[in-house]
């Protein structure tokens, strides 16, 4: 039997390297709902991603232009957000709002959102924590709401009105009752002029 040699080398072929592409690393999910586009992120956003990042946040934002809208950018499933993706991200913010289009992030990381208001180059991308937050920022409610199906809403008498002689009855007067028996009334809370 030959004893073991310590000094010879053993070459074993090394199977090929899988190429890695910032796809693997980094998808996108985009919805739309109304005027609004949602493009949610999941992965890893990096140096090495970051051109596919710019593409499809690009995509994303001329899509919601098309329609008139914005677009939030949904961050909360990112495992990892660099700060380079993040001052990309603001500057074509800057870019869009000149269109029309403005641009929210969302994410849940409290330090990031802190870190980014600190920066001055981040710190006009607006941030939120929820995307129910950042559709409520783009999407302000409107002025007047029409009142709900089934619920009453006293109309408003204005002291001025013409025709209005009736005085109103403030809150702890006593209101005296009539000749055909109504007893005497005391006025819990102040109620207005009756027509």
């Amino acid at each position: 039997m030959k004893p073991f040699n310590s000094s010879a080398v053993f070459l074993v072929p090394a199977a090929p390297l899988p190429s890695r592409s910032p796809g693997d690393q980094l998808t996108f999910r985009t919805l739309r709902r109304g005027d609004i586009v949602v493009l949610a992120a999941r992965g890893e956003a990096d140096a090495f991603t970051l051109a596919l990042w710019r593409r499809k946040v690009r995509e994303a934002a001329d899509s919601a232009a098309t329609g008139g809208g914005a677009l939030i950018v949904d961050a909360t499933r990112l495992g990892f957000l660099s700060l380079r993706t993040l001052e990309a991200l603001a500057a074509d913010a800057a870019d869009y709002r000149r269109d029309g289009v403005e641009i929210c992030l969302v994410t849940g990381n409290p330090r990031l959102a802190r870190l980014a208001g600190t920066d001055p180059r981040t710190a006009s991308l607006p941030i939120r924590s929820t995307v129910v937050a950042a559709v409520t920022v783009l999407r302000p409610p409107p002025e007047t709401a029409a009142p709900r199906p089934g619920r009453f809403r006293a109309p408003p008498i204005p002291g001025d009105e013409p025709g209005i002689d009736r005085s109103a009855y403030p809150a702890g007067k006593i209101v005296p009752g009539d000749a055909a028996g109504l007893p005497d009334t005391v006025i819990g809370s102040a109620m207005p002029r009756r027509r």
